[in-house]
């Protein structure tokens, strides 16, 4: 008669104060803390562990780029808490995968869902969300990016109820798409930061003839517009009453703009970052309000005409309490004629730039109109505590004999202190493509 194998020795009780005699709601919360990848892999440590993540509350499910998607199908048909956040770069041959996830994750009531797909909607393979994306009611952050399509949204279900962050980049929208993107934003009234960068429209593909719309956004304190063509999106006062932060960069295609209507709506930001249009005519001539809030201001710009250098003293003259001015030369045409310091003096009011603490200018080639209002702020700035100028490379002078000609203007502030340097190629294309 064979014997019989030895009997496995049960396993000790674990030790008082070891980790695995704590109870498993406890356990589940040090693993809510944990990068997915290490939460997962904890199944290895016992077999008390074993199925601990897979109910872990608000486990990030979060992937690097390059994940193979049928990771997150795994971890989705395991995990049974709810989703705080997911995140996933989805490239061409599996842009259709995101339908099959949007359905699930509304049901486990995802908050935080970023979507990039790695494509070019250009070459028309774009990946058309299902209407689900709007069933995903719990949402406070939604950021989707590349070569997707968002649908026309189901009646009553434009926006998203507790929605603070929306971020749309290279997103392709229906007919009537610049209708559905202003609901959006209107039913998300607690949007609190939005960016919408280079979106593309099919209503008229050809002559962007849209109608105007309105961002309407009580709560929200940042926006960010970046396009390559006008879709008409305006901007009133009375529709963003907590707005602190804006950025707006049009690549100059701005024609039919309105910006003495744009500069009034922005009248309560602290920050702003824009770009002044070439006009054959001061464009902000007239403007009237006054910008009370506004400590921070960059403008992308030139100064090859007397019409933009206007336009910035317009800006100047009604912000009263700037410290930070930052001038980015964009398109440096030849200057047309010089303007000097005089007739900058002829524009000098009362209390302009008496708060200006830093002043700088990036792609700068010194030419005579910008070196003229470089010595024109020196002279008018009590406060100003730096001065920094940053030259391309192809500019003729050398920073030394730049510094030297600087120092030699008259300075309402005794302590400024001056800097120059030189812009290498390479991050002056960086600061192009920006």
């Amino acid at each position: 008669m064979e014997a019989s194998p030895p009997r496995r020795k049960p396993r000790p009780p674990p030790p008082p104060g070891a980790v695995d005699s704590l109870p498993p709601e406890i356990l589940q919360q040090v693993l809510s803390f944990l990068p997915l990848r290490d939460a997962v892999r904890t199944s290895a440590v016992s077999r008390a562990w074993r199925r601990l993540w897979e109910s872990a509350p608000d486990l990030a499910l979060e992937w690097r780029p390059g994940t193979d998607p049928v990771v997150a199908d795994g971890v989705l048909a395991r995990y049974s808490g709810p989703v705080r956040s997911f995140e996933f770069v989805l490239h061409q041959g599996s842009f259709w995968r995101a339908n099959d996830w949007v359905p699930l994750l509304a049901a486990k009531g995802v908050q935080v869902l970023k979507l990039h797909f790695g494509g070019n909607w250009h070459e028309g393979s774009s990946n058309c969300l299902g209407a689900s994306i709007f069933s995903c009611r719990e949402l406070t952050s939604l950021d989707l990016a590349d070569d997707c399509e968002i649908p026309a949204a189901p009646p009553g279900l434009a926006g998203f109820p507790k929605l603070t962050k929306l971020r749309l980049s290279s997103i392709e929208f229906p007919v009537s798409g610049v209708r559905g993107l202003e609901a959006l934003i209107a039913e998300s009234p607690l949007l609190e930061e939005l960016l919408l960068d280079r979106l593309y429209f099919t209503d008229d593909e050809h002559s962007y003839g849209f109608e105007e719309w309105v961002i309407r956004a009580p709560n929200l304190r940042s926006l960010r517009i970046s396009t390559s063509f006008d879709y008409m999106w305006q901007i009133i006062d009375s529709e963003l009453p907590s707005v602190e932060d804006v950025e707006i960069l049009t690549g100059g295609d701005t024609d039919n703009r309105d910006f003495m209507k744009l500069f009034t709506g922005l009248a309560r930001a602290r920050k702003l970052h824009l770009e002044i249009p070439y006009r054959e005519v001061n464009a902000l001539e007239g403007l009237s309000c006054t910008f009370e809030n506004l400590k921070d201001l960059s403008l992308r710009t030139n100064f090859c005409s007397l019409s933009t250098m206007l336009c910035k003293i317009c800006i100047l003259k009604n912000a009263p309490n700037l410290e930070a001015l930052k001038f980015l030369i964009m398109w440096p045409y030849p200057e047309e004629l010089e303007l000097g310091v005089d007739l900058l003096n002829t524009q000098w009011i009362e209390g302009l730039l008496d708060n200006l603490k830093t002043f700088t200018i990036y792609l700068a080639l010194c030419q005579q109109n910008e070196m003229h209002f470089i010595e024109f702020v020196l002279s008018k700035a009590p406060r100003l505590q730096e001065l920094r100028v940053v030259v391309l490379r192809n500019c003729p002078k050398s920073n030394e004999q730049l510094l030297e000609e600087i120092t030699r203007y008259r300075k309402a502030s005794p302590q400024v202190n001056l800097f120059v340097s030189r812009l290498e190629i390479a991050n002056y294309l960086l600061l192009q493509d920006d």
